[in-house]
Formats: C-alpha cells, structure tokens, sequence
C-alpha cells in the first residue's frame, strides 16, 4: 500500500513537472509574439511620426586582444621618437586609457621613460 501512494505521488509530481515545462513553453512564445508586435507598432509610429525607430540595444563590445594593444602601442611610439605620454598614447591609438596604463605598467621592460607622474613620457628601447 505505501509503495502504491509513493508511486502515485512519484508519478503525480512527474505531471506537475511536465505541466510547469509546458507552461513556461507557452509563456515564451506569447513573451516573442508581444515583442514582435511592440516591434511593429513601433516602426508604424515611426513611419507615421518619420522619426528613425528607437535603436535596438548594442551588441557588446569585443574584447581587445593583448596582441593588438601591444601593435598599437608600438605603432604609435615608433611613429613618435620624442615620446607620449599615457595619456596621448590612448588619444593616438583609440585605446582606453586605463588599458594604456595597465599594459604599460605590466610591460615595464619593454619601454624606456622619462620623467615621472605627469612629465613621464614613453619611448621605444
């Protein structure tokens, strides 16, 4: 008898699950109708309004890779034998300037400098 009532809630509990998955299935899909439909009830008002449509949300930004950073660095060093600064290095490569700073501060070797804190300018050894 007890092994009868604990497979009927076994079994019970399995629909339940089932019921659940079906559900959030379904949820889903009218969540992607409602978007498609908000979709288009913008492009009509902007078609009608002849204001670009709202943009959609950016794709992230990809990753620098350390090779490149490390190429641009150099490029613009060589390109200026007087020397840069953290600051114009991030200005002349595009680079943010905290990834300038980060790479020139993990590489000290590869570079010699001149002056310190603000007059400390960079050059290629």
């Amino acid at each position: 008898m007890e092994s009868n009532v604990q497979n009927q809630i076994k079994e019970l509990e399995a629909k339940i699950q089932e019921l659940r998955s079906s559900q959030v299935e379904e949820l889903e899909e009218k969540l992607k109708a409602a978007r498609q439909v908000v979709a288009d009830l913008e492009a009509e008002i902007a078609t009608l309004s002849g204001k670009a449509p709202a943009p959609e949300a950016p794709a992230r930004r990809k990753r620098t890779s350390s090779e490149e950073v490390r190429g641009r660095i150099l490029k613009a060093l060589s390109e200026n034998v007087e020397g840069l600064g953290q600051k114009e290095i991030a200005d002349i490569t595009g680079l943010n300037y905290n990834t300038v700073v980060i790479y020139l501060k993990n590489n000290p070797k590869a570079f010699k400098t001149t002056g310190s804190f603000r007059s400390k300018r960079y050059f290629l050894k």
